[in-house]
């Protein structure tokens, strides 16, 4: 007599590891929930913060253009860049640089460490879509511009227009206004900090360079004018 085959034990199989997985994200879930986002507000009491609603367009546009250039369209998270960087992580095992808008990097600097594993990164989108549904763009542009390490120390950008330039990001500020040039130089210095420093900028061809690109991308973007553009390539040294 034949033997009737066994029914659901392949179901079985494809039932664990969903369930696994749902556990897990379940978990991370949890976990993005408990952080306090309201605590961002708490950068506000900075002596130099500086709203981006108070400050020249093309500062706030110089970090757009290198680091989130659908910064306004996207809802806090990049989702096919941060989907190719998990596909990434997991066969590295670690977690991908990859695929981060402004507001995961905000999450990252101001609620998290540099940890590169793949439980941050699920705990940074769930905290980046509640940051996007809380506050407005202009606020997370903020906070951001006043989280970000600019080397030695620095970790604001009013802070840093004052150190290296002499100048303020204010538009109604008692220093003189920073220039489209030293924007781009601070916002081309952010991703290697220790390698690229503000104040050795007419000495080093390589963050010239940098910075010379990221004029490029403002430009490309229509994030400054033709004018605005020449005015600051003319100040990088010809060397």
């Amino acid at each position: 007599m034949m033997r009737r085959k066994r029914r659901g034990c392949g179901c079985l199989f494809l039932f664990v590891p969903i369930l696994v997985i749902a556990l897990v994200l379940g978990f991370y879930y949890y976990q993005g929930m408990k952080v306090n986002i309201d605590s961002l507000q708490d950068i506000q009491n900075e002596k130099t913060y500086v709203a981006a609603s108070n400050m020249p367009d093309y500062v706030k546009n110089a970090f757009i253009a290198v680091e989130d250039k659908r910064f306004y369209q996207h809802d806090g998270v990049d989702w096919l860049g941060t989907g190719r960087a998990l596909v990434i992580s997991l066969k590295n095992g670690e977690a991908s640089q990859g695929g981060s808008t402004i507001t995961q990097q905000l999450v990252k600097n101001y609620f998290f460490n540099n940890e590169k594993s793949i439980s941050r990164k699920l705990k940074e989108i769930v905290v980046a879509k509640r940051i996007e549904n809380n506050y407005s763009k202009d606020q997370i542009l903020s906070y951001y511009l006043s989280s970000i390490y600019f080397g030695d120390n620095i970790y604001n950008i009013e802070q840093a227009a004052n150190t290296y330039f002499g100048t303020t990001t204010y538009m109604n500020g008692y220093l003189p206004q920073i220039t489209v040039l030293q924007s781009a130089i601070l916002a081309s210095v952010i991703n290697a900090p220790s390698n690229y420093h503000a104040e050795n900028f007419a000495a080093d061809t390589a963050l010239q360079t940098r910075t010379k690109n990221t004029l490029d991308k403002m430009l490309e973007q229509k994030l400054i004018t033709q004018m605005q553009y020449d005015a600051a390539v003319a100040g990088i040294p010809v060397n």
